[in-house]
């Protein structure tokens, strides 16, 4: 059983162009070698000591730099992790109650692995995020394409999806 440790890494302002450095040979890389299949290595300090980087983890480096040339944080999270109710409230943006009563209400699976306390799947909690997220995008379509609401039912329609959400 995993517990969910999340380290989040913030941009440093003064390696700034060190990531730019990175991110800039990565795309000329990859725009010199075109259709190729770029190869990347991690290399030690020793001679010899250099191993091809997969594909996918290629893939992550080139988003963790860009991410982090934006000036965005990032963390990397296992999906299978087990996490408690408190940080699925927090990934989900809602009271650790609120996660408790999805999941009695058996909207969000999660299981109790000895004592009392609740575990949820990572996965899980993140598939319903993306369902609130497609759930309030479907809301805002619907409620914008028939602009006869009133403003109390636009009151009452917004009350109803934040109790269902």
């Amino acid at each position: 059983m995993s517990t969910a440790s999340s380290e989040v890494v913030s941009p440093v302002p003064a390696e700034a162009d060190d990531l730019a450095k990175v991110l800039s040979f990565i795309e000329a890389h990859e725009t010199r070698h075109g259709a190729i299949e770029p190869s990347f290595f991690l290399a030690g300090s020793r001679a010899g000591d250099r191993i091809e980087l997969t594909e996918q983890l290629h893939e992550i480096l080139k988003r963790v730099v860009q991410a982090l040339s934006n000036g965005q944080s990032i963390s990397i999270l296992t999906r299978d992790q087990e996490i408690s109710t408190q940080q699925a409230a927090e990934i989900l943006g809602l009271s650790r109650p609120t996660v408790v009563r999805l999941i009695e209400d058996g909207e969000l699976p999660a299981h109790v692995p000895g004592a009392v306390r609740r575990k949820l799947r990572l996965a899980d909690v993140l598939a319903y995020r993306e369902e609130l997220r497609e759930r309030r995008n479907r809301f805002i379509t619907e409620t914008s394409v028939d602009e006869d609401y009133s403003d109390d039912e636009v009151a009452e329609a917004l009350a109803d999806a934040r109790r269902n959400a």
